[in-house]
């Protein structure tokens, strides 16, 4: 409640205090890698990287927080990538892509955010895939689809966002 963020796992088995910023608002783990907002709507991510999933322009692991972003609302984080809706409801993606999860229309691993769409309100990072709903309503899919994640009716990986429901 004091805005402080703690951590804890592979090197410490006790909370540890990351920096001593009070500011913290929002978190997303993902695999081996976190991200945060800040109250002033900066993103910051820190851990693994060798997939770009931490969005700095690298491919290197970061031990503390790095900025990435500002007017960032909303995040989530998959296996090895990452998504955030930004305050003008645009949806920005990065990271590992070899299923299609970052939704660029590519199977390239993107180390930079790249804008995937507008007027998104919610999003959900699975494993290696990724769920958003619009404003509209209307609910999108991207990535793996082997066990029919998606929900569109088969079993293709997408790379790029496909309309799964309309109300």
């Amino acid at each position: 409640t004091d805005g402080t963020l703690w951590t804890w796992g592979t090197t410490s088995n006790t909370p540890v205090q990351i920096g001593s910023s009070t500011d913290w608002a929002s978190i997303a783990g993902g695999g081996y890698f976190n991200l945060a907002i800040k109250t002033n709507g900066t993103l910051w991510a820190w851990g693994a990287n060798g997939d770009g999933q931490l969005g700095d322009g690298t491919f290197l692991d970061r031990h503390q927080p790095v900025f990435i972003d500002n007017e960032c609302e909303s995040i989530d984080a998959g296996r090895e990538f990452s998504l955030a809706i930004k305050s003008d409801g645009s949806l920005w993606a990065w990271g590992g892509n070899s299923q299609g999860q970052v939704g660029s229309g590519s199977w390239e691993n993107q180390n930079l955010p790249i804008q995937i769409g507008l007027s998104y309100s919610s999003i959900s990072a699975g494993g290696l895939h990724s769920l958003a709903l619009k404003t509209d309503g209307t609910l999108w899919a991207w990535g793996s689809n082997t066990f029919g994640q998606l929900g569109n009716g088969d079993f293709v990986n997408q790379d790029k966002p496909v309309r799964i429901f309309h109300p």
